[in-house]
């Protein structure tokens, strides 16, 4: 069992697992079978049955690859197509899915809570302020983004 909280400290693995994640959201736009729309994509991974599974301390998808994990979900999950116009930045959808990654193997909050209380566009929204610090860092102030945001 992972030690996650406060003060962990992220294996070579769970980093692994961020960097996998990183690229999943970096390519999703840019599909061959199924160009996606990238927040459709993000939101609907990470309420996903894969997703809540990566959560876990082990599990099968660990091992997967990103085409799997693309043809999995999207086997099971209506994403909705890219319109071929607008593009995210790579870099910045790579930092968000490395960052959401790492935020579930630190502080071992799911998924699926993180995405409701820290949408999709509001993560990306804060890349060019927040991609050169340390991750954990960027989550204290994504943290605290969110609290402003939910008093106002």
């Amino acid at each position: 069992m992972s030690r996650r909280g406060i003060d962990n400290e992220l294996s070579l693995f769970a980093i692994t697992n961020c960097m996998i994640q990183g690229d999943l959201f970096e390519d999703c736009q840019y599909l061959e079978s199924h160009p996606c729309d990238a927040i459709d994509f993000i939101t609907k991974y990470l309420n996903s049955d894969i997703s809540e599974d990566m959560d876990k301390d082990v599990a099968t998808c660990h091992v997967w690859g990103t085409e799997q994990i693309y043809d999995t979900l999207l086997y099971s999950i209506d994403v909705k197509r890219h319109d071929g116009k607008t593009f995210i930045n790579d870099r910045s959808l790579a930092w968000a899915g490395y960052l959401y990654r790492y935020w579930v193997w630190w502080l071992g909050d799911s998924s699926k809570n993180i995405i409701q209380v820290y949408p999709a566009e509001m993560v990306l929204s804060m890349f060019a302020g927040l991609h050169t610090l340390d991750p954990k860092e960027s989550i204290r102030m994504l943290k605290e983004a969110a609290t402003k945001r939910i008093l106002n």
